[in-house]
């Protein structure tokens, strides 16, 4: 891994640090939250670093190329906040097994050498279209997966929670949390909003997402900078529903929940 260093942070300069991640994924739902939570929080860049895993690819942008990376920004608690927050993204995830191995090794030990204890991944759960509009328009449903009952029951409590029985989630998103429960003794979650498969960018997940995740933690933050984009989803939601109700739903793929790929 290659790294670079904008501030150096000392573990006991911060207040009972955590560590929230979303990585790229499914309809965007994980990067889409913590881009947008480093933004309202105006964290500050501590860190990029490079893993020689990821595609090779580079990013242009009216000419300019850009070269893929991985992010950790720092937001300082106030004074009525009970955490310090450290927030990981990247534009894309390890392409292999190894890969991500290597990579929610890196992290986890940088989260370690900081203090944090606990570790949140902000991602997608892709439902069936008749699972998803039974409940619609009511809010997207959030299901979480944690290290431990303790945690779990934390989350689980909370409405709109719904903890995962069964199911898999692939990627680094839903692996992190788990290796820094299982290697570094801390705790590890996955929320994981409700979205469709034919969603792109679903901001109306991310922003329930993100919603759970300020009550978890006891964060003070409106994200209101969200509305306009969850205006958008909701129209195509509403879209996708009346060609559904005229044409029928496309097929399912088969796989069982179990089966899934989730995150």
């Amino acid at each position: 891994m290659y790294t670079r260093r904008f501030i150096d942070v000392e573990e006991n300069s911060l207040k009972n640090p955590v560590a929230i991640l979303g990585l790229p994924g499914i309809a965007s739902v994980g990067r889409i939250a913590v881009e947008t939570l480093v933004a309202v929080l105006n964290a500050q860049p501590i860190m990029d670093f490079f893993a020689d895993d990821f595609p090779p690819r580079v990013f242009v942008k009216d000419g300019i190329s850009h070269f893929p990376k991985s992010s950790i920004s720092l937001y300082k608690a106030a004074p009525d906040e009970p955490h310090d927050i450290l927030i990981l993204t990247a534009d894309f995830q390890p392409a292999s097994g190894r890969g991500v191995f290597e990579y929610a090794d890196f992290v986890v030990q940088e989260f370690t050498s900081l203090g944090v204890k606990e570790v949140f991944a902000l991602a997608a759960y892709e439902t069936s279209y008749q699972d998803f509009f039974e409940l619609y328009p009511g809010p997207p449903r959030v299901f979480v997966s944690a290290s431990s009952s303790v945690l779990l029951e934390r989350i689980s409590g909370m409405d709109g929670i719904v903890a995962t029985k069964e199911g898999v989630v692939n990627g680094a998103n839903g692996f992190i949390p788990a290796w820094a429960a299982s290697m570094y003794n801390m705790e590890g979650a996955c929320l994981l909003g409700e979205t469709l498969g034919m969603i792109k960018m679903d901001y109306r997940a991310a922003r329930t997402v993100l919603e759970k995740i300020r009550s978890l933690i006891g964060l003070k933050a409106a994200f209101d900078i969200l509305d306009d984009d969850v205006t958008k989803v909701l129209e195509f939601i509403e879209w996708a529903k009346s060609e559904i109700s005229q044409k029928g739903a496309p097929e399912e793929d088969g796989k069982s929940p179990s089966d899934r790929y989730i995150g």
